[in-house]
C-alpha cells in the first residue's frame, strides 16, 4: 500500500529516497495524481447547469465549449449550444457573438421547439432592449420573426413591434399577426397582452368580444326626444382633464369600449364579485354598464367644470 511505501521510503537514507522519488516508475510514480477535470459528458453538463443557476456566465461558456469540443454529437450537444449562446449574450462585449450563436443553434436544431422559441425571444431582447425599438437591428430581427412559421415567435415579434412607433409598415404587418393570434389564443393573460399591443398600434382595431348570453331585461323606457339613437354604436371612450392653473392637459385617455369590456371579463370570479359589490354600493350596475354605453350612442357623456379643472368624457 502507498502508506507502507511511504514508511519504507522514510527509513531509507535521504539521497536514496530522493532517487526513488524522481525515478520513472519509482515509488512516487504510484502516488495519486492531482484531481483531473471531469471527463464524463454528463458530469460536465451537470456542472454547466450549476453554473447557469449561479449565473457564472464565464464558467458556463467554458464548460459548454469543452463539451462541444470533446463530445461533438453527444447527448448534451443541443443544450450546450443553447447555453453557450446565452452565456455570450450575458458577457459584456460579446452580445453580437451571442446573437450569432443563437442563430447557429436555430439552424442546427430546428426540431428543438421550446429551445428554438426561447432562442428567438433572446434574439429579440438582444436586438431591441439595449437600443431603441426603432433601431435598424431591432426592426430587422422583428421582420424576420414576423415571417416565422412558429405562431409563438411571430406573435412575440408582433407584440414587440407595437413599440416601433417610427416604422408604420412594420406596425401594420404586426397588426395582422396580432389579430390572428388573438382569435386563436385561449390564455386570458396572453390575450390581454395581445390586446394591449393592438391598442398601441390602432385602438380602433381592437376586436369586439363575442356577445355574452345575458339574462332577459326589461326594456328601458324611451327617452324624451328620441335621444336613444344619436348615431352609430360608440367604439371609444375618450376622457380629458384640463388643469386651468397650469393651462395644460393632465390626462388624455382613449379606451376602446370593447377593450374595457374584455378587461372586466378577464377578471377572476372572486375579483368580479368584489368589483360588482363595490359598484352596487355606489349605485352602479356593472353588468349593464357597457349595454348602457352602447344604447346611449356617440356623444358627450359627462362634463365637469370648476375653478381648477375641466373634465370631459365622451363616446365616439
Amino acid at each position: 500500500m502507498w502508506c507502507e511505501a511511504a514508511l519504507r521510503r522514510r527509513a531509507l537514507p535521504l539521497p536514496l529516497a530522493v532517487c526513488l522519488a524522481i525515478a520513472p516508475g519509482g515509488v512516487a510514480g504510484r502516488a495519486p495524481a492531482l484531481a483531473a477535470p471531469p471527463a464524463d459528458e454528463d458530469e460536465l453538463f451537470r456542472q454547466v447547469k450549476v453554473d447557469v443557476f449561479d449565473q457564472d456566465w464565464a464558467a458556463v461558456l467554458k464548460g459548454c465549449e469543452t463539451i462541444l469540443t470533446r463530445f461533438p454529437g453527444g447527448t448534451s450537444e443541443a443544450q450546450a449550444s443553447f447555453y453557450r449562446a446565452r452565456a455570450l449574450t450575458r458577457l459584456p462585449g460579446r452580445e453580437a457573438d451571442g446573437v450569432r450563436a443563437y442563430r447557429e443553434f436555430i439552424a442546427a436544431h430546428p426540431g428543438d421547439k421550446v429551445m428554438v422559441e426561447e432562442a428567438w425571444a433572446s434574439i429579440f431582447t438582444a436586438a431591441c432592449e439595449p437600443r431603441s425599438p426603432g433601431s435598424s437591428e431591432c426592426r430587422a430581427a422583428l421582420r424576420e420573426g414576423l415571417g416565422s412559421p412558429s405562431r409563438y415567435v411571430s406573435t412575440l415579434a408582433a407584440i414587440r413591434a407595437s413599440d416601433a412607433a417610427t416604422d408604420e409598415g412594420l406596425r401594420h404587418r404586426a397588426l395582422g399577426t396580432l389579430k390572428k393570434a388573438y382569435a386563436d389564443q385561449t390564455d386570458s393573460e396572453i390575450r390581454n397582452e395581445i390586446l394591449i399591443a393592438i391598442l398601441k398600434i390602432d385602438p380602433k382595431e381592437v376586436p369586439a368580444p363575442p356577445p355574452a348570453p345575458a339574462a332577459p331585461r326589461i326594456p328601458p323606457a324611451p327617452k324624451i326626444g328620441g335621444g336613444a339613437a344619436k348615431g352609430a354604436t360608440p367604439s371609444l371612450i375618450r376622457m380629458t382633464i384640463y388643469d386651468k392653473k397650469v393651462k395644460k392637459f393632465n390626462l388624455k385617455v382613449n379606451v376602446p369600449v370593447a377593450f374595457g369590456r374584455l378587461l372586466i371579463e378577464a377578471l377572476g370570479e372572486s375579483q368580479k364579485e368584489e368589483m360588482q359589490k363595490e359598484a352596487r354600493q355606489k349605485g352602479i350596475d356593472l353588468d349593464d354598464i357597457f349595454q348602457s354605453i352602447e344604447r346611449s350612442g356617440a356623444g358627450k357623456l359627462l362634463e365637469v367644470d370648476d375653478d381648477t379643472c375641466h373634465i370631459e368624457i365622451w363616446l365616439e
